[in-house]
């Protein structure tokens, strides 16, 4: 929850700075729309199906903390000079937790 929260914000901010995806630097509405789903949309979605224990909330939690994370290593490669190793790192060793968690997890899902 504090990570939609937080990524509110970050949805106007990531239009003006842009954000790496997948190697590509993205700026203006396709940042915006991309952090929409992937920050605000698709958690919210994880959350309601986790809530009313719903088996189709596993897919996407996997969905979108997989590309969160692999979107992380591509950047690890390639925007590392501008962004710094550990505000990379961090959030992609965090998201590998609660995905580990979620799975782990997976038989309280109906």
């Amino acid at each position: 929850i504090l990570w939609i929260l937080g990524s509110i914000p970050a949805v106007i901010m990531r239009y003006e700075m842009g954000l790496p995806l997948f190697g590509v630097f993205i700026t203006g509405i396709v940042a915006s729309v991309t952090v929409l789903i992937l920050d605000i949309i698709l958690p919210i979605a994880f959350l309601i199906g986790l809530y009313k224990r719903k088996k189709w909330s596993l897919p996407i939690a996997y969905t979108y903390m997989g590309i969160f994370i692999l979107n992380s290593i591509i950047a690890l490669f390639t925007v590392r000079e501008l962004f710094g190793v550990m505000p990379i790192a961090i959030p992609a060793v965090i998201t590998a937790v609660f995905l580990v968690i979620v799975y782990a997890s997976r038989k309280y899902l109906k």
